[in-house]
């Protein structure tokens, strides 16, 4: 291993090589470096994510060296790094034999199998460069192992690779995701007890391990344990009070539970401590506007966009508060920046229709509707607004038709039935109408109250209606 001064002078001897590199590029000359030189300039700009200048210079080393296999082994890694893992393994599949015992050349065959989507190859290369390795330096080798193994979905296998590198690692941050990593594994397995008992047992070691606090209230709030998650989160956030996601996590459980006052004492802890984010303020938003406090609300919205101009959720939430006001055009305009930033979330664009749908602009709010459709064909609440937003316009064949077509595509969706039924009663059909009652309430027995307060004077004074679900409720109870 290097002392601290061997290790200075290699440092010094790469800024010399690196600095002869950078002088020939700048006067447009041609000047020989050997393999190792090359190595230490290709490295220097990996190191850097100066992508660019380590192709350029991995480009002449193979110019001057075509053969030789460690500057391939770097060819190939610059590939990868250039996210071009087919040809970095065309590469690596040219090298030479007798050269496999370079643990370069595992490493880099796994990532570039790993890329390649071929999970247990990349694991077999990966094993292969182990042996080359002292157990303190295996960390980041364990670790992508364990992943492999977890794309797998051999959870056992990848816990049991995960807590090697746990054992080793000496980074705080890689800690953290190690832990995040284990106890996601743990729950994919649906081992929540097994998982409880692994962080149990790291703070019964050491009572200080806030992160370790932090994923025991982590499982219970996974395990909708809501009110056990809270002492976790405190004992967390007595060891490191500045820690953001505890913080987070800790107002999120009392949200969840409806307790925003408390909910937002916590986020305030958080600012205090000198801990915010846009998230926080977010956070501290939703909680205000949930207790009606608009001016609150719009306040910290406001305060999350200027932190973070690119947090949806910053604009989406002004985008409520301005629709509960009334201004659905002030509305609109917040929640399509929020979808521009976020555009997996679909609920802005529900919400940009309800406000074109307040303001009677049926166009534009069947437009975000069939949007909406268009990217998630299998969703209910698609099909059930778009049937709604054409009954309220008397265009209930249209409305049937849609319906019709979103049981197709939903597995006959138990709300659906029971709009399309209502949609035939609407239209006086009274056959079709009960025959698709029956299934709804066959699917769906519980669904029958929604039904009749679509419309009680046209369906709560029906008797065929009523003996229908009379029948149903005979049955229904019968069952249980």
């Amino acid at each position: 291993m290097f002392d601290e001064e061997d290790f200075r002078d290699y440092e010094d001897e790469i800024q010399d090589v690196v600095k002869q590199y950078e002088e020939m590029l700048e006067k447009d000359e041609s000047v020989y470096f050997d393999t190792e030189e090359f190595g230490m300039i290709i490295d220097y700009y990996t190191q850097r994510d100066e992508i660019e200048k380590s192709r350029h210079a991995v480009d002449l080393a193979m110019i001057q060296h075509p053969l030789d296999n460690s500057l391939k082994i770097k060819n190939a890694r610059q590939f990868l790094l250039e996210n071009n893992p087919k040809e970095a393994f065309e590469i690596l599949k040219h090298t030479e034999h007798e050269d496999d015992d370079d643990p370069d050349f595992f490493l880099t065959l796994g990532s570039c199998l790993a890329a390649m989507g071929k999970s247990q190859k990349a694991i077999d290369s990966y094993l292969a460069a182990l042996p080359f390795f002292d157990e303190d330096e295996k960390c980041e080798l364990y670790n992508a192992i364990a992943f492999e193994y977890q794309h797998l979905r051999k959870f056992d296998l990848a816990l049991s690779f995960y807590k090697k590198a746990l054992a080793i690692c000496q980074d705080k941050m890689q800690i953290d995701q190690l832990y995040q990593e284990i106890r996601c594994c743990y729950l994919c397995d649906d081992k929540k007890e097994e998982c409880l008992d692994f962080f149990q047992q790291l703070v019964d070691k050491d009572p200080h391990n806030s992160k370790a606090w932090t994923n025991i209230g982590d499982c219970y709030r996974m395990m909708f344990k809501y009110e056990d998650a809270i002492d976790p989160y405190e004992f967390a956030l007595s060891i490191d009070p500045k820690d953001l996601w505890t913080n987070m996590h800790l107002g999120d459980i009392y949200y969840d539970l409806g307790r925003y006052k408390e909910a937002i004492d916590t986020l305030n802890e958080a600012l205090r401590n000198g801990v915010d984010s846009g998230m926080i303020r977010v956070s501290l938003g939703d909680c205000y506007y949930r207790l009606e406090d608009l001016q609150s609300a719009e306040e910290h919205y406001r305060k999350a966009v200027e932190r973070n101009p690119v947090i949806g959720g910053g604009w989406a939430g002004l985008g409520y508060v301005f629709s509960d006001r009334g201004e659905s055009q002030k509305a609109i305009k917040y929640f399509e920046k929020a979808y521009a930033l976020e555009p997996y979330e679909t609920d802005y664009l529900y919400s940009i229709a309800a406000e074109y749908r307040k303001i009677e602009d049926f166009g534009h709010s069947m437009e975000y509707l069939m949007k909406i459709q268009e990217q998630s064909p299998s969703d209910p609440d698609s099909y059930y607004f778009i049937a709604d937003l054409y009954g309220e316009q008397d265009r209930v064949d249209e409305a049937i038709d849609t319906l019709k077509q979103g049981l197709l595509n939903t597995d006959n969706d138990s709300n659906l039935l029971y709009l399309l039924a209502y949609a035939y009663f609407v239209k006086g059909d009274k056959t079709n109408g009960l025959s698709t009652l029956d299934l709804a309430l066959t699917n769906d027995f519980e669904g029958y109250r929604d039904f009749v307060d679509y419309d009680k004077d046209l369906l709560g004074n029906n008797v065929d209606i009523i003996d229908l679900i009379t029948q149903h409720k005979l049955k229904h109870n019968e069952n249980n």
